[in-house]
């Protein structure tokens, strides 16, 4: 086990429009010397993998960054996105990036079908343990089935121990719950949780070695910026997205 040093003081609360509606935590700016040296830490001791193959190239640019953007679904500028868009071919089989324990596969309403891992070989000195979700699947490929959900709920999902390996197929790329236009995408959101329920987001391209890159539709301010941002960009934004009509 890797203990990485304490993270909590080194967060602040998600900026953005929807920043009241949850707990969520964010890398600080303030701090990035500690966080660039947080991620290569994180890469130095564990092999992470990418959910598909190329994903750099598969990153949606106007979004799919970590951090600010414009929501294209709810129209909302300084909209906080708390992961990474990868875009691909519907049904693309999707593995972790590392290798974990099943603690959920279900349907959500914002989620879509998705998968959830702990990565119970990362934890921070103050208590935090690594998550990764992977949302807005087609359908997943791994589960529990109906007698060990039975054993997670009354042991209040400790058992059974279900490891998944980084090589597994957890599911397929589609586009469920509250998702951007008719294309198909992943989202990739890696989590830090405590006991406490404090959860801290961080960037998923960074501990996957990618330099992360700022949304370019960050800067837009309104519904009219937007439209006339999406006109002028379109043949470009439809390699990535299909707006629904």
């Amino acid at each position: 086990m890797i203990y990485l040093p304490a993270i909590f003081e080194m967060a602040k609360q998600r900026p953005g429009t929807d920043a009241g509606k949850d707990k969520h935590l964010v890398p600080d700016e303030e701090y990035n010397e500690f966080w660039e040296a947080f991620y290569l830490t994180l890469r130095t001791h564990f092999n992470f993998s990418a959910p598909v193959s190329d994903f750099v190239q598969k990153i949606n640019p106007y979004f799919g960054n970590f951090g600010l953007r414009f929501h294209p679904v709810k129209l909302e500028p300084n909209y906080f996105h708390l992961g990474l868009d990868i875009s691909d071919k519907s049904k693309t089989p999707i593995k972790p990036i590392l290798d974990g324990v099943l603690e959920y596969s279900g349907f959500g309403h914002v989620n879509g079908h998705y998968v959830f891992l702990s990565h119970p070989e990362i934890v921070t000195e103050d208590g935090f343990k690594m998550y990764s979700i992977y949302m807005h699947l087609k359908q997943p490929s791994v589960k529990f089935n109906s007698y060990q959900k039975m054993l997670r709920q009354i042991s209040f999902n400790h058992y059974p121990i279900i490891p998944i390996k980084k090589e597994t197929e957890i599911g397929l790329m589609g586009s469920t719950g509250i998702s951007e236009g008719i294309h198909v995408h992943l989202h990739l959101q890696i989590e830090f949780r405590n006991e406490k329920g404090q959860i801290i987001v961080v960037d998923p391209a960074r501990i996957l070695g990618c330099e992360n890159c700022v949304n370019l539709s960050a800067k837009i301010k309104s519904i009219e910026e937007f439209e006339k941002f999406k006109t002028e960009n379109e043949p470009d934004i439809k390699k990535h997205y299909n707006f629904k009509k």
